[in-house]
């Protein structure tokens, strides 16, 4: 690709009637004589997946649900056919919109075949849609953007991710104008949360490409959802640059997939998307996997070489910092006395115009209205009914009198997700135990991230885990002792010290696990949900208590189901950044069904090696105790 080509200006011969026939066989004979629809550039533009590459893939044949991608009636099964009608759908006149022609429709797949084949002399068609939205001309290049985790959304709970289109256009050159990309399902508003949920699963959502100016998506995620955002800049070349733009293109053209929740979502479709950067089977996602979730792209990123320099492909991050984030530090410059005051204004706020806040230096005055306005504009993010409080415009008057202060926030020391720790988990550990003796385990967990875990890059004070599985080994035999089917749970603090600044703190499990631990097969599946309260008392530590309701039933079909409660006192302290310690124990009592009552307590150490690995002493008391000293390989 060069000159006007890489620009956007498209230049092709026009055949007429008499010799296009002539053209195309020419061009088709040279496409089968280099089996160009069997390239592995080929399938990836028409997004072809052999048998178990991809979800619901019996055949070989095309992700793309949409017919308007295939110019072939078979071109979703057939990339052969696909072939030969681009061909000729690109070698057709043009009529009087150009933007309606394959050569701008399917930019990707002309640029590429002009690249691979002897075309005619060339003559120039221009794209007017396509040019406006990829100024080539200005383009600076791509940035991945890794939105945090949402605990409140299952389709958010490990994260999301959005493609960012960088310029140094005067008028959308700045980074919040910029076109981004964005990947999700198309849902039904009307849907309830099961029904939400097992269309989400079983693919009973399509799921498409749109982009909107980034600015949409700061508001949506940083405003209202109060979640983090972290840019990433990919050293790509300026030829991968334009692939990955032009294919970008084709597929805005209402072109949609199925989605699922675990597999094809946002993660797997942008992973994707950054593939076309390759023009070989380069990949990004893993064939056949399970499951893709967004912080392993960025982490597969990160181990890829640019290959115009000698640079990482994934580049240093920055961080978007959500509006909680921008409350909590501006709140976290004030000085003791200065909270005195914020707490008296909030309670009050009249208090503005006393003698004691009159008393105050200008700066201080200025600093305290500054937390106030953001954190009365935080309450109405989370609470959207909130009507403006009319004190806000003597607030703002009186603000407008005072100096202007420089904020610099500094975030350098804030770890990024690629720093953290990876989410997939495989341990190996040594029991012991007081009844059964020692045993050798081994375990796997899908994903994501616990409470005892290295937290750099993560949500804080949260725990995501989904299929956490847990087997020991004993002379000849095995038992499967654990498996977790989701484990989550958020401790929510009051890091800013105002009253209002509150929300509950919640947990919820289910899966299978021993009833006891003096009996490896004696299972029983355990569901269980709480509300609770944490706080912090000395900064690095959270203390904790719930109560939850539970239900149980051992392996037997036909067995009782216990219903009950449970209420739980705990605490996490982290002497040091890489250990960590836990303990909590908890009562759990049966109100329906077989009558029962225990305890269960846990006292757990996590000992950091490195960015990958990491060592834990586990203490467990149900019955009996058990000790497990574990060693632990993220990747």
């Amino acid at each position: 690709m060069q000159g006007t080509h890489a620009l956007g200006k498209i230049r092709i011969s026009e055949p007429d009637s008499s010799n296009e026939t002539a053209i195309f066989l020419s061009l088709w004979e040279q496409a089968q004589d280099r089996q160009l629809s069997r390239h592995p550039y080929w399938l990836k533009l028409l997004h072809f997946y052999s048998i178990g590459e991809s979800v619901g893939q019996w055949s070989f044949k095309s992700d793309i649900v949409s017919s308007s991608f295939f110019l072939s009636p078979e071109g979703k099964t057939d990339p052969a056919e696909e072939l030969k009608s681009t061909l000729k759908a690109l070698l057709r006149p043009v009529n009087d919109n150009p933007d309606l022609h394959a050569r701008c429709k399917f930019i990707a797949r002309f640029e590429w075949l002009r690249s691979q084949l002897d075309f005619p002399e060339l003559t120039e068609l221009t794209c007017p849609l396509f040019e406006r939205w990829a100024n080539l001309k200005e383009a600076t290049g791509i940035s991945i953007v890794f939105v945090s985790s949402f605990l409140k959304n299952p389709a958010s709970t490990f994260g999301h991710l959005l493609i960012k289109f960088n310029s140094s256009n005067r008028h959308f050159g700045h980074s919040l104008l910029r076109p981004t990309l964005n990947f999700g399902a198309i849902v039904n508003p009307d849907d309830n949360p099961f029904t939400y949920a097992l269309r989400g699963i079983f693919g009973g959502y399509d799921g498409r490409f749109t982009d909107e100016r980034f600015y949409n998506f700061n508001h949506v995620y940083g405003e209202n959802e109060l979640r983090d955002l972290w840019e990433y800049p990919l050293h790509f070349s300026t030829e991968q640059q334009h692939r990955i733009t032009f294919h970008a293109w084709e597929l805005l053209q209402n072109v949609q997939f199925k989605y699922y929740f675990f597999l094809d979502n946002c993660a797997y479709r942008m992973a994707e998307l950054l593939e076309m950067a390759w023009t070989d089977s380069t990949r990004i996602n893993t064939s056949g996997a399970l499951w893709a979730i967004p912080v392993d792209v960025v982490f597969k990123l990160k181990k890829i070489s640019s290959d115009s320099n000698q640079l990482p492909l994934l580049g240093n991050p920055r961080l978007i910092p959500s509006r909680q984030r921008k409350l909590q530090t501006r709140a976290a410059q004030l000085s003791e006395l200065e909270h005195v005051h914020l707490k008296k204004l909030i309670k009050s706020e009249n208090y503005i115009d006393s003698k004691d806040f009159r008393n105050l230096t200008e700066r201080s005055q200025a600093q305290i209205i500054d937390v106030l306005l953001d954190y009365q504009q935080y309450k109405k993010t989370i609470a959207p009914d909130l009507k403006q409080s009319p004190e806000r415009s003597k607030l703002l008057r009186v603000r407008s009198k005072l100096p202007i202060i420089e904020n610099e926030f500094s975030f350098e020391n804030t770890k990024s997700p690629s720093e953290g720790t990876p989410p997939m988990r495989f341990r190996l550990g040594t029991v012991f135990n007081d009844l059964l003796g020692p045993a050798l385990e081994t375990g796997v967990w899908a994903n994501y991230h616990d409470l005892l875990g290295e937290e750099s890059g993560h949500l804080l004070n949260a725990e995501v885990v989904t299929l956490d599985l847990h087997m020991q080994f004993r002379d000849d035999s095995f038992e499967l002792t654990q498996f977790q089917i989701f484990n989550i749970q958020k401790y929510a603090l009051n890091p800013t010290g105002i009253s209002g600044d509150f929300d509950w703190s919640w947990r919820t499990r289910a899966g299978w696990e021993r009833e006891n631990l003096g009996c490896s097969p004696c299972r029983k599946f355990f569901i269980s949900g709480g509300m609770g309260g944490a706080i912090s008392l000395a900064g690095k530590d959270v203390e904790h208590a719930f109560v939850e309701l539970y239900g149980e039933t051992d392996k037997e079909s036909r067995s009782a189901i216990s219903l009950g409660y449970a209420p739980h006192l705990g605490v996490n302290w982290s002497p040091m950044e890489m250990w960590k310690i836990r303990l909590e124990s908890g009562w759990f009592q049966s109100l329906q069904g077989p009558k029962k009552a225990y305890h269960h307590t846990r006292f757990d150490q996590r000992m950091t090696i490195s960015q990958n690995w990491d060592i834990r002493l586990e203490v467990q008391q149900l019955e009996y105790m058990e000790g497990i000293v574990a060693l632990h390989f993220y990747w």
